[in-house]
């Protein structure tokens, strides 16, 4: 029977290439999953899969195309306990992991890593998701996720797990490059890599990608846009290397927030009246282009085609030498400038909500004021698209358009780590972590704008409240409610200036019991320095402007309760003035002395730990167990729960500045000679400190999971195989301070039962599968009334090598075309209403081929 020693003895490095978009779950089969590597989240130097006490995958090279990501949450989806809603588009994703909850976006439980280091510190920053600034390449040698376990420890801020993409690095010598396009959608993109040895211990790596056209979903113009460069060049010495990296990503995509969905009921969802939110989007060319104004009053001009802007330059060093037999040093170091920013319609329940042209023009008029008096509307509202009359029959929509610059979330972090082992199985190894996550961004004068519900053809629309107004002549004069769509300049406004330093000391130590047991016990001491100040002011415009450039602001007056001036430009440019019921007309201009302001001033500490075993059965099977307690420091979305921090900027008595996860895992292990299989069950308490921005919602809650986590792979017979996982949860709402009748409910978005299956044929030349992800039914939101029927997405591959170094490959995502909604923002509806939600997308087809040399 194999020893640890002589398995770690045995261990070798372990690397997958990957021959075009990293695609779908992997475990490794046969024998070498005995002898990988597994770096993320495990003490220093790694271990193999077999003896890590934690839930582990990887992705490779062999699933490269079963997958065929759309973007890299469509990439995540498919490891084992992973939920990710992959519903927005090329970014700005939601993710996590065993049941955690998803109460808002990004993945606030589950850090991102490229190389060993976090993309972002916090994975949940308000419109700064991790997945935003990473794109999966060619350049990826592999990726690897851990699940709970010694996250806690090994990295700060990740209790839940972590997700790390690996690059290739040239150690041996080869390239590749390739084109796809969308065959039923517009987009080209183009892929290459290369690496080898310039000489007999240097060796590098360069690849990257560019891409262009309109994305998954209609536009109506370029919504992707731009490219990633990545290099690495390595030294290695006769005790250790040091290896040089560096990326530069500069690149926009299209994100789709929830739009008007149809209920159909029983779970099932659909299109409204011309407009399918699966295939289409609330982005056009005639709405592409406007101005508006920043936080501080200054007009700006901004386009939709933006979307999610990516802009990353990043240069770091790995170092690593062995100072003696049992010794090693190792430090990791990356300094990233990331900027950028993020513009989509978002639809929006007030002024009528998503209702007939017509409806909603009655609305705006019944709800505007001036002085606190209604307008009269008896002269009806007038509605135009274009300078025409527009069909009053045809839907229309509210947009709240999220737009948002990004100044800086550059992120410095190193990582200076040791280990030390002897010969009699005592394993020591510790560090230092350090980090400095910037967050500078604005939230522009957002603005509210009246639409078609046309997808790529939605117009904006004018609206005028026939003889509503009174000039200063007394003369009655036509009022503008909305101009070319714009309804009011300003919802609000918000500035961000924030810097929080986190610095963690960590350890572990791990020692054998006899030859078949091995322990191990691990803690981790974060400290976070937060500093810094939030200005923000909502609802409407508190300066008046000069909109229509006619020379004046226009104006208003009341008397005795009647309106005895009304200009038609008041509505618009008077902060006196009220439309929709609540949104003052002028711009927000933030300073302050007229802004809310939030001050950011205290220091906050955690101490995880973790401890677990394993015990080797057989050469070929395992069991294992571990407890953890691990944090994660609340960060900017602390600055909007009421009551958490005090004026000075300090921690009030409601909050530590962390919320914790405890999780308890036991595992099973088997590695055959034509199958292997995994086993976990785990049961995880979340504590949850959140503040969702659509609905102005704050969560303080609790939450308890346990589930089982299934993943294996079989050689049914030569050529065919079978691989998946299935992640089953029974999740409950255990506490909440702010709204206790949700206690007992089953969290949103929180399926018992979600899987990937992967039934796959290859011979020499052919490789053709289905990937199957589904998922049984969940309820989309806390109160547990609406749900999103169970379904299964069905993705075909058909790979062909046309010569051996030249591979053509057709793949075909959701090929049923089923509508299925992650999230809503309403969560009780009628059948036959329309509900505000985000579908992931419908059918899609993309070619291409490879070139390897």
């Amino acid at each position: 029977m194999k020893s640890f020693n002589a398995a770690r003895s045995a261990c070798v490095p372990f690397t997958f290439v990957l021959a075009a978009l990293p695609a779908a779950l992997a475990q490794a089969q046969g024998p070498g999953v005995l002898e990988e590597v597994i770096v993320t989240g495990v003490p220093s130097g790694g271990a193999t899969k077999l003896e890590a006490s934690v839930s582990v995958s990887s992705v490779g090279s062999e699933e490269l195309i079963d997958l065929a990501p759309r973007s890299a949450a469509e990439l995540f989806r498919a490891l084992p306990g992973i939920r990710a809603e992959s519903s927005g588009g090329g970014g700005n994703a939601n993710l996590t992991v065993r049941g955690i909850p998803l109460a808002t976006g990004g993945s606030k439980y589950m850090q991102i890593h490229e190389d060993g280091l976090p993309v972002l510190e916090y994975g949940d920053i308000n419109f700064g998701n991790t997945d935003n600034w990473l794109r999966a390449d060619w350049t990826i040698s592999r990726i690897e996720s851990i699940r709970g376990g010694s996250a806690s420890t090994f990295a700060s801020n990740s209790p839940g797990g972590i997700i790390n993409m690996i690059s290739k690095t040239g150690k041996e010598e080869g390239g590749s490059i390739g084109v796809s396009m969308g065959l039923d959608y517009d987009e080209f993109r183009t892929d290459f890599e290369y690496g080898g040895e310039l000489t007999d211990s240097i060796h590098y790596h360069v690849g990257g990608f560019f891409r262009d056209g309109e994305g998954v979903r209609d536009t109506g113009y370029n919504g992707e846009n731009g490219g990633q460069l990545k290099a690495n060049i390595t030294k290695e010495f006769d005790d250790g290397f040091l290896r040089l990296y560096a990326k530069h990503l500069d690149d926009r995509v299209a994100t789709y927030l929830p739009s008007p969905v149809l209920v159909e009921g029983g779970g099932s969802y659909g299109s409204v009246p011309g407009y399918d939110a699966s295939s289409e989007s609330l982005q056009s060319q005639q709405t592409n282009n406007f101005t508006t104004f920043d936080q501080f009053g200054n007009p700006v001009s901004r386009a939709l085609a933006d979307g999610i802007e990516s802009k990353v330059t990043a240069f770091g060093f790995e170092f690593e030498k062995d100072l003696n037999d049992q010794l090693t040093l190792r430090n990791k170091f990356r300094q990233s400038d990331i900027s950028g920013g993020f513009i989509a319609p978002f639809t929006d329940g007030f002024a009528g909500g998503t209702a007939s042209i017509a409806d909603k023009g009655a609305e705006l008029c019944n709800t505007a004021s001036v002085g606190g008096v209604g307008l009269d509307c008896s002269g009806g509202v007038t509605a135009l698209i274009d300078g025409q009359p527009a069909d009053g029959n045809q839907l229309a929509y509210t947009n709240l358009l999220f737009d948002t610059k990004i100044h800086d979330l550059g992120l410095f972090v190193n990582d200076l780590s040791f280990s030390w082992e002897n010969t009699n199985g005592l394993a020591i190894s510790g560090g230092v972590y350090y980090s400095k996550q910037a967050i500078q961004t604005s939230w522009n004068s957002w603005q509210t704008r009246m639409q078609t519900l046309d997808g790529s053809d939605s117009r904006n629309i004018t609206y005028i409240a026939n003889g509503a107004g009174i000039d200063a002549d007394g003369n009655a004069v036509d009022v503008m409610l909305a101009d070319n769509g714009a309804l009011t300049q300003s919802f609000l406004a918000w500035n961000w200036d924030l810097e929080y330093t986190t610095f963690a000391p960590y350890i572990n130590v791990g020692f054998d019991v006899g030859e078949r047991m091995r322990f191990d016990v691990s803690a981790r001491h974060d400290e976070v320095e937060a500093r810094g100040q939030r200005l923000d002011g909502c609802c409407g415009g508190n300066t008046p402007i000069d909109l229509n450039g006619n020379g004046s602001v226009g104006q208003f007056a009341v008397d005795g309760g009647m309106i005895t001036r009304l200009d038609s430009d008041a509505l618009l440019e008077n902060p006196g003035a009220t439309s929709a019921g609540f949104i003052a007309g002028g711009v927000r201009v933030l300073n302050s002395s007229n802004a809310a302001t939030t001050n950011v001033d205290y220091d906050a500490d955690n101490t995880s730990f973790s401890v677990g075993g394993t015990f080797l059965l057989t050469d070929t099977s395992s069991v294992f167990a571990r407890y953890s307690d691990g944090g994660r420091a609340v960060a900017d979305r602390l600055t909007q729960v009421p009551g958490s921090l005090r004026p000075d900027g300090s921690l009030s008595s409601t909050t530590d500045g962390f919320d914790n996860v405890q999780q308890l895992e036991i595992g099973y292990k088997h590695v055959g000679s034509n199958w292997s299989a995994f086993a976990t069950f785990f049961n995880t308490i979340t504590e949850e400190t959140q503040a969702e921005l659509t609905s102005g919602l704050t969560f303080v809650r609790e939450y308890e999971a346990n589930g089982i986590e299934l993943e294996g792979d079989i050689d049914i017979t030569e050529g065919f195989t079978l691989r998946g996982n299935v992640t089953w949860t029974d999740a409950e709402i255990t506490d909440d301070a702010t709204n206790p009748a949700i206690v007992g409910n089953t969290p949103r978005r929180q399926a018992d039962l979600i899987y990937t299956l992967i039934p796959e044929y290859r011979n020499a030349r052919l490789a053709t599968g289905l990937v199957l992800q589904g998922s049984t039914d969940y309820y989309v939101q806390d109160n547990n009334d609406l749900e999103q029927e169970g379904y299964i997405l069905v993705n075909a591959f058909l790979n062909f090598d046309v010569t051996p170094d030249l591979t053509a490959y057709l793949n075909v995502n959701n090929l049923t075309d089923e509508f299925v909604i992650t999230e809503s923002e309403e969560g009780s509806a009628a059948v036959g209403s329309f509900i505000r939600a985000r579908p992931l997308n419908g059918r899609s087809a993309n070619i291409g081929i490879t070139y390897r040399f």
